[in-house]
C-alpha cells in the first residue's frame, strides 16, 4: 500500500518556504555610494568629451576624505575643462537622492541628474532626464526639469517641463540633499526632504544613469560666463532606492 503523507508534514514545509519567497518578492534594489575611497570606484564612468563651452576631462574628478569633487577648471579660452561622472547601471523606477554643495564662484552649473544614456546628451539629444541644476551665481534657487525624447523628430527637448524653485533663506553653497521620485506618470523633487515641484509633463520611460557634473555655457544669461576661477562641486553621497 502507497504510505501517505501527514497533512500536518505537508503544510510544514510550506510554512518554511513561504518567508523565503516573500522576502524575494519583496526585496529593493539599492545603491550607495559614500566617496570613502580615494579612487573613484569601477560603477562609475567619467566623461570625456566636449559641448557648449566645457570639455569633460578625467583630470577634474577626485575623491578626499568621503567627498567627491568635480571641478570646473580656469581657462585662457572658451572651453573649460569640467569634472562629469555618472554610473554604468541603469536605474528604474524609484528614489534618487544626493547631498551636494558648490563653492563661491558665479558662472557655473552643478548638475545632479539621471539620463537613459549619457553619451546622447551630448549628441542627438534623444534621451529621457531629470535633473536638479545648481546655478552659482544664483545661490538662492534651483532650476529643476524633467524630459522625455522624441526619437522620431530627433530634436533635444522636444518635450520637456521645467521649474525654478526660489528661497531667499536657501544657499546652494551649504549642504543639502537633493532627491527625486520617479514615478511611471510623475516627478516629485524634494529639497532636504520639502517638496518643491511636481512635474506630470515629460515623464521619462526609460532606465537611467545617475549623474553628476559641474560645466558652463556662455549662452544662458544667468550663469553670468565666464568663470572668474575654479569652481567646485562637490558630493557626500548619492543613493538610489527602488519603490517597493
Amino acid at each position: 500500500m502507497k504510505k501517505l503523507i501527514p497533512f500536518t508534514a505537508i503544510l510544514a514545509v510550506i510554512i518554511s518556504l513561504a518567508p523565503v519567497r516573500i522576502a524575494e518578492a519583496v526585496e529593493e534594489k539599492s545603491f550607495r555610494e559614500d566617496f570613502s575611497s580615494e579612487r573613484l570606484s569601477s560603477v562609475w564612468g567619467m566623461g570625456t568629451f566636449s559641448l557648449y563651452n566645457f570639455k569633460a576631462e578625467p583630470d577634474m574628478v577626485s575623491n578626499s576624505s568621503g567627498i567627491n569633487y568635480l571641478k570646473l577648471g580656469s581657462s585662457k579660452s572658451k572651453i573649460y575643462p569640467s569634472g562629469l561622472i555618472y554610473t554604468k547601471e541603469r536605474f528604474p523606477y524609484g528614489l534618487f537622492s544626493a547631498r551636494i554643495r558648490v563653492s563661491d564662484m558665479p558662472g557655473a552649473v552643478a548638475s545632479f541628474f539621471a539620463c537613459s544614456e549619457i553619451t546622447d546628451v551630448f549628441t542627438t539629444g534623444t534621451h529621457d532626464e531629470i535633473d536638479f541644476e545648481l546655478i552659482t551665481a544664483k545661490p538662492h534657487s534651483v532650476l529643476i526639469s524633467t524630459w522625455r525624447s522624441a526619437p522620431e523628430k530627433l530634436t533635444h527637448g522636444v518635450d520637456h517641463n521645467s521649474y525654478l524653485w526660489e528661497n531667499p533663506s536657501f544657499d546652494i553653497r551649504q549642504w543639502h540633499v537633493y532627491r527625486f521620485d520617479w514615478h511611471p506618470d510623475k516627478v516629485e523633487f524634494y529639497i532636504d526632504d520639502k517638496k518643491v515641484w511636481t512635474s506630470t509633463k515629460a515623464i521619462p520611460r526609460r532606465d537611467m544613469q545617475i549623474t553628476l557634473h559641474i560645466y558652463t555655457i556662455d549662452t544662458w544669461t544667468d550663469v553670468q560666463f565666464p568663470p572668474k576661477g575654479e569652481v567646485l562641486q562637490m558630493t557626500d553621497w548619492v543613493e538610489y532606492r527602488k519603490f517597493k
